[in-house]
């Protein structure tokens, strides 16, 4: 009962962690990312493996698979993304990035709590390379402490490289008052683990609005320590989480209760903290030793799988869109040319985020968030709207722009709509690329941004591309506006993902923007094709001399509402459970494979399926003026209805209006009776026979 219960307790952990580990990776893709793409999952990959050892205090060995559990939960916890599984022989496999094997090592081989060290700063360290290190010497408490100084690289490195007895360890601190970072040497064996083993933190509670920790302890986990107090009143404390250094604190401090921890009085310090508590709070890990380590040869299928996928998700969208535009459908050459200028618009969106960025640790939404915190969303939301949601939508905005809305073939209203999408989308495939490749193909990642992102991508492209097609009907349109509804949307899409405890509301936003986006396209599809300026400068175009916006109409709905509602419903309904396919793989299985790939076709094709029938049952106004009838976006003039009649359905309650022009026979519909005659008696009024 006690090992199910403990299995049940790391398996809710690494269900956290994995909705933390997917939460990161909805970052914005320029700040915390760079431009690079890094290594795609597959070409740098190194295998590590763990035997679990005996533990001493309880005289058991953990079972492998539930350490395996453990150690997916906390490398999510540090947000590195890893396969991890049970191999033949009960070891416990990570395949990682080679680049992030060391940081993945650390974080697997330290068991949980912080090791209490006492600082020797009077020990001298000898790196081999002192390349951009100053070395420094001060009066201490306890004589004369001696280290080196520099940047962040350069003091790992130092600590790294140097050599020191088998008595002494060596860490790298940042000093919050100048920025640069210190080297730490501190005495072996530990004087104790807090929180570590039979005595786990009892709790971790946030001070200073997230820029520190209290935590508390056992009071037995401290008795040594107190003794070290007695002896030493003016030694220095080192706590260590593993390899890493927390703290430094008077011997004073570490014997308060509850101790804490402060992380700075920057914006950072409220990060810092945040990813603290994610670590601390992790599962204990056994005992473990490592086993194996070594590079893994290249696997180009996962690769291929992380460089395409997003495209073909990108596409899928695309024709789903384009099914809205079926009256006179723009040329694909010109749907592809603006998916690729929006792909390519992730550059100059790259930069102008970094840029942001290094003017003002305010404009960096990785720090906005103050660690994920829900009070801090009005700034969240504000950070991100300017620093992401501006940049990326002005970013998609000027591929639409600078090529299709110049085009002949940009002449109907929903047209905006298209090449919006297609620019967003295209940006979407070329940020998820870096996405996947950092998820290394995880089914939460797959699901999140297949349903999540790349949709809301598509709807924040499509509010702008609103505002480009209203233009073609009214002078007074402009676009700005939009562009600006676009940003706020985008960035409360991603304050709201970045923060704790709000991501069952990241569904319900996309839910919204599909509403709207509905809305954007049954008012849009009102138009057909605007009469382009004549060559004749002299002559205006006819919108001009003809407004539509100011020509009298009437509109009428028709459609099928509960069909488009059932199919939507579908759509949704697939989405969810591809969610929770990937998440049952991500906890279960820790890798897609065969048997999530038939399945997930499966459930694509049904949620396919269901999205054709939604473009093909939205319900659309007829609208009906002196220029003629539209619908779907094509118009067709009086003087080319030759006759029209209604047209039942099997069902009787509803009918189409049958229009016979010389091109053929076009249906529009199905209305409802009263709807269907309110048409007629419509058309009757402009003067046209039956």
């Amino acid at each position: 009962m006690v090992q199910a219960a403990r299995a049940f307790t790391l398996f809710l952990s690494l269900a956290a962690a994995a909705s933390a580990s997917a939460r990161a990776c909805q970052a914005p893709f320029g700040l915390d990312l760079g431009l690079g793409l890094g290594h795609l999952a597959g070409t740098n990959d190194a295998a590590l493996e763990y035997a679990v050892d005996l533990d001493a205090a309880t005289g058991k060995t953990l079972d492998v698979a539930v350490a395996a559990m453990g150690v997916k939960a906390r490398l999510a916890s540090g947000q590195i993304m890893a396969d991890v599984e049970v191999t033949e022989d009960d070891r416990v496999r990570v395949v990682v990035d080679a680049d992030l094997a060391g940081a993945a090592d650390d974080l697997v081989l330290w068991r949980g709590g912080l090791r209490a060290l006492r600082a020797e700063d009077g020990t001298p360290l000898a790196p081999p390379d002192t390349r951009g290190l100053r070395p420094m010497s001060a009066q201490g408490p306890e004589g004369e402490e001696r280290w080196w100084q520099g940047s962040p690289e350069a003091v790992a490195r130092a600590v790294r490289e140097a050599k020191l007895d088998a008595d002494h360890v060596a860490f790298a601190e940042r000093l919050a008052s100048s920025g640069e970072w210190r080297t730490r040497v501190a005495a072996l064996p530990p004087i104790v683990v807090l929180g570590g083993g039979g005595a786990p933190i009892q709790s971790i509670t946030p001070l200073l609005h997230g820029r520190a920790l209290a935590l508390a302890f056992a009071p037995d986990a401290r008795a040594t320590l107190a003794e070290v107090g007695i002896a030493h009143p003016r030694t220095r404390i080192v706590l260590a989480r593993g390899r890493v250094l927390v703290a430094t604190l008077p011997i004073a401090e570490a014997l308060a209760s509850p101790l804490v921890l402060r992380f700075g009085d920057d914006l950072a310090a409220y990060t810092r903290a945040y990813h603290a508590k994610a670590l601390l709070r992790s599962p204990i890990l056994p005992p473990m030793h490592r086993a194996v380590a070594g590079a893994l040869p290249a696997r180009w299928g996962l690769a291929s799988a992380c460089a395409s996928l997003p495209f073909v998700l990108s596409f899928a969208w695309l024709f789903f869109v384009r099914r809205f535009d079926r009256v006179r459908p723009e040329p694909v050459w010109l749907v592809v040319a603006t998916f690729v200028l929006g792909g390519l618009a992730i550059v100059p969106a790259a930069l102008a985020e970094i840029a942001l960025a290094k003017v003002s640790p305010w404009l960096d939404p990785g720090l906005a968030t103050l660690g994920g915190q829900v009070w801090a969303l009005p700034l969240s939301v504000a950070v991100f709207t300017v620093a992401v949601g501006a940049v990326e939508e002005t970013a998609k905005f000027a591929a639409a722009w600078g090529l299709a809305r110049h085009r002949k073939e940009f002449d109907e209203p929903v047209d905006g709509i298209i090449y919006g999408c297609a620019a967003a989308l295209g940006f979407a495939a070329v940020e998820n690329v870096k996405y996947f490749a950092l998820g290394r193909m995880s089914g939460v990642v797959i699901a999140m941004r297949a349903f999540e992102t790349v949709p809301a991508h598509m709807f924040f492209g499509a509010i702008w591309g609103y505002g480009m097609g209203r233009k073609l009907v009214s002078r007074r349109a402009r676009v700005l506006p939009y562009l600006a509804v676009a940003a706020l949307a985008h960035g409360t899409f991603d304050a709201v993902v970045s923060t704790d405890g709000l991501q069952l509301a990241v569904p319900l936003l996309v839910l919204v923007l599909g509403f709207a986006f509905v809305i954007m396209l049954q008012r849009a599809l009102r138009h057909g094709a605007v009469p382009v300026r004549p060559r004749r400068d002299d002559i205006p175009p006819a919108s001009e001399l003809f407004p539509l916006s100011t020509l009298p109409r009437a509109y009428f709905r028709v459609g099928s509402p509960a069909a488009f509602s059932g199919c939507a419903a579908g759509m949704i309904f697939c989405a969810f459970a591809l969610a929770i396919l990937g998440s049952a793989f991500e906890l279960l299985h820790h890798r897609v494979g065969v048997v999530f790939v038939v399945l997930a076709t499966a459930m694509l094709s049904l949620f396919g399926i269901a999205a054709y029938g939604a473009s093909a049952t939205i319900p659309l106004d007829v609208a009906i003026d002196a220029r003629g009838i539209t619908f779907a976006g094509g118009l067709t003039p009086w003087g080319a209805i030759q006759s029209y009649a209604l047209e039942p359905t099997s069902s009787g309650d509803r009918a189409y209006i049958r229009l016979q022009t010389a091109d053929g026979t076009q249906r529009l519909g199905p209305a409802r009776l009263d709807a269907a005659n309110a048409i007629v008696n419509a058309m009757r009024a402009m003067g046209q026979g039956g």
